[in-house]
Formats: structure tokens, C-alpha cells, sequence
């Protein structure tokens, strides 16, 4: 009962780790492979995140300063 009831409020890391753990079966690999799987799932989506957030900032600045809330003066007016 232990093993299980504790397995149905954790979430899919701890039943991978569950499956992949030292329970006597042969397929030891299987859970830290789905582990492996979904740790870089979600830093290829970390990763992804960051680069729209600092292409976001950048056209933010951009758009600032052509509008002219920037410090520098526009071509036009120099």
C-alpha cells in the first residue's frame, strides 16, 4: 500500500522514477528513459520561452524609440 497510495498524488516524475526503480523487474530503464524524456522536453521549452521573451524586448525597444519615447532624436528631425 505503500508504493501505490503514495504514487497517486505525485505525478508523472515520481511514476517514472517508480517504474524505473529497484523492484526486481527487468525494464529498470524504462522510467529513467521517460524521466530523461520529459527533463528535456521542458528545457527545449524553457530554451524556446527565453528566446521569444528577449526577440519580445527587442522589438518592444525598437517600437519605443521609432515612436519617439526614446532619448535620441528621430532622422528626421536632425
Amino acid at each position: 500500500m505503500t508504493g501505490v497510495g503514495r504514487l497517486v498524488g505525485d505525478g508523472l516524475a515520481s511514476l517514472a522514477l517508480a517504474r524505473g526503480g529497484g523492484g526486481g523487474g527487468g525494464e529498470g530503464g524504462e522510467g529513467a528513459g521517460l524521466l530523461a524524456h520529459l527533463v528535456a522536453d521542458a528545457a527545449i521549452k524553457g530554451v524556446i520561452v527565453l528566446v521569444a521573451l528577449i526577440v519580445l524586448g527587442l522589438g518592444m525597444v525598437l517600437i519605443w524609440k521609432r515612436v519617439g519615447r526614446g532619448g535620441d532624436p528621430h532622422r528626421d528631425e536632425r
